[in-house]
Parts: C-alpha cells; structure tokens; sequence
C-alpha cells in the first residue's frame, strides 16, 4: 500500500514490523524474513526519509541497536505533501503541454490529425486514455459491438468500466446515448447503466443510432474504422480538426433527440410527490425504449409474468386500458422524460 511513496516491499515490511513492536535487527529479520543486510538497508532507506530513529545500546550493555517508527501520521504527511505538489507540477506541466500542441494543431499535416488503432488491447488502451485526457466532459454514443467485452475487466457489482467510475468519481461529466440494440443484448439497467447514473451519468437512449463514438472535451474523438463492423477491432482517433468539430455537433444533434433515462435509472423521478415510484419509474423508461416485454422483463431481473403484473399494475394505477393510453397519461402527468426537456452541459474546452 506503501508503494505510492516510493517504498519497495522490503522497506514496506521493515517499517511494519517496527510499529508492530520489533526494535533490533534481529527482530526485524524474523518478522520480514529477510536477511540481515538487506534489514539494514531497508532501515538506512528509511531514516534518510525520516521514518525511522536509531537508538545507540545502553553504556555497558552488551544489547543490541534499537530501532524505533516515527508515528505513521506525522512520519508519511511530509512524504504526501511532497508527492502531491509533485502531481501539481506534473499536471500544470501537462496543461502546459497541451495548450502548446492545441496552439500547433492549425498548422499540422492533414494526415496527421488522425490515426488509425488497430487491434482490440490497443482500441481498449486508446479508450481508457481518451478518457483519462477528460478534464471537463465525456460524451459519447454506446452500441454494439465492444471490444471491452471481458469480464474481468469490468466491476464485478457494477459491470462499469474502473476508469469511468474513477472519472466519474473525479468530477467529469458523462453524456451518454445508448443505443437499444446494445440495452437488448449487453447492458442491465440496474447495474452498469445504473450504477452509471447514481454517479451522475446523464443517459439518453436511442434506436437505431448511427455509429459508436466517444469524445473528450472538445479535444479528442474516438470512432470506429467501418460503419458497421463485426468485432471493435479497429478505430480512429480524431484530433483537433473541422472533422472532430462536426462530430461534436453531430453529437449534439443526436443528444437533443434522444430520450432521457438517468433520473429513472438512479431511482430519481420528477413531478409531484405522487408521482411514480423507482419501481414504476425504471419500468416507464423501459417501455419508452420499445425493447420486447421478454427483454424488459429481463433487464428489470424478474420474470415475464412478473413483468406483466407489475404493468397491468401501473396501468390500472393511471386508468389506462391500453399501453397507448399509459404513455399518454404518463407524459400528462409529467411520469415520461421527455427529450430535450433536460439541458446539456455546456463542454468546456481545456
């Protein structure tokens, strides 16, 4: 846990075994199970850093050198101030550096202002990166076919992406467009889409949506290589340019059609007090997607039958006899989202 401070393992378990109560040497060697030399080594690393004092043998004693921990809140304070001003400078410099190359994109070669990515580690790498780079907003368009398609690299509670909960975590805004065909047969509501949404996503869901995309700031862009491709092994990274310019108005035309869940989704519906419950809510927004009953059965994690009670239930609640007459009531009452009813975060540039 220590290696953030650029402590290696040995030292990690010398100074562990002090505060546990071993002062000599020999002590330290039986509980880190290394050798002596290697206990003093990791002992003089750590006084240079001022985690550790050293205490001479009694006058006339035959006992050994003592070694004593400085407390772990006073000892590693200095040592996390230092590491945080260092990512400051860091940071600045990065901003720095960005600001040079954004000043230097007008008067790059054309076939410089994309690149092309090829291989799904690579495309997954690229992604991750892209969003990292955010620093105000992320904004894409998730459909089929994914290239982080393994388990292992998604929360296993969640089923999100770890750097887009970290992002989200960090303050970045996500704008999000799903499109139906990836809600059928990829994600459930109530977990990574979900789970997205009560750390401040805003998702808007869509049929039929042209093309999968990702956009960091106003700065980079990811798409894929073909329009309609089998497997998301290839893509295209667009820089600063007219092209990524249209991308984000292409966006942003597609935002203001789209239909928007995350208030439903994160248990959040507005309206009067009486309104819908998270439970009637999740199961609106569902119905707004025009997914089969089979499949919004099963992104709720009940079954059919299940389904249709909780429907007839709602419907019964509103007075309708039809699903038309629910929509209609529903949307009368202010219980449907309606797009564009939500404004879009203003996207910063950095």
């Amino acid at each position: 846990m220590l290696e953030a401070l650029d402590l290696d393992p040995v030292q990690q378990q010398v100074y562990e075994a002090l505060v546990d109560g071993a002062v000599t040497v020999s002590e330290l060697r039986a509980a880190a199970g290394v050798g002596a030399a290697r206990v003093r080594a990791a002992l003089a690393a750590l006084e240079r850093l001022n985690l550790v004092g050293r205490f001479p043998a009694d006058r006339g004693s035959r006992g050994a050198e003592r070694y004593l921990p400085v407390a772990p809140e006073i000892a590693f304070e200095s040592l996390l101030l230092a590491r945080e001003e260092e990512i400051h400078r860091t940071r600045r410099h990065i901003q720095h550096l960005a600001a040079r190359f954004r000043a230097q994109a007008a008067g790059r070669d054309p076939l410089e202002l994309v690149e092309i990515v090829t291989g799904r580690a690579a495309v997954i790498r690229q992604v991750d990166q892209l969003q990292r780079s955010a620093r105000a907003e992320i904004r894409g368009i998730d459909r089929p076919p994914y290239a982080n398609s393994d388990p292992d690299r998604l929360d296993p509670k969640t089923g999100m992406m770890p750097v887009q909960a970290q992002m989200l975590r960090r303050g970045v805004n996500y704008r999000v467009i799903y499109d139906t065909d990836g809600l059928t047969t990829s994600h459930r509501f109530d977990t990574d889409i979900g789970a997205a949404a009560e750390l401040g996503e805003d998702a808007r869901v869509m049929a039929d949506t042209p093309t999968k995309m990702l956009i960091a700031d106003d700065c980079m862009a990811l798409i894929p290589l073909r329009a309609a491709p089998n497997e998301l092994a290839s893509s295209v990274v667009v820089h600063p340019s007219g092209l990524l310019e249209v991308l984000c108005d292409f966006f942003e035309v597609l935002w203001g059609r789209a239909l928007p869940i995350s208030e439903y989704l994160a248990g959040r519906s507005p309206g009067a007090p009486d309104g819908p419950t998270a439970q009637e809510a999740k199961l609106l927004a569902l119905l707004a997607t025009g997914m089969t009953d089979q499949v919004m059965a099963r992104q709720l994690g009940i079954s059919y039958r299940t389904f249709q009670r909780r429907l007839h239930g709602l419907m019964g609640r509103l007075g309708a006899t039809t699903r038309f007459q629910l929509g209609m009531r529903a949307a009368s009452l202010g219980w449907l989202p309606q797009a564009g009813t939500s404004e879009p975060r203003p996207n910063r540039q950095v």
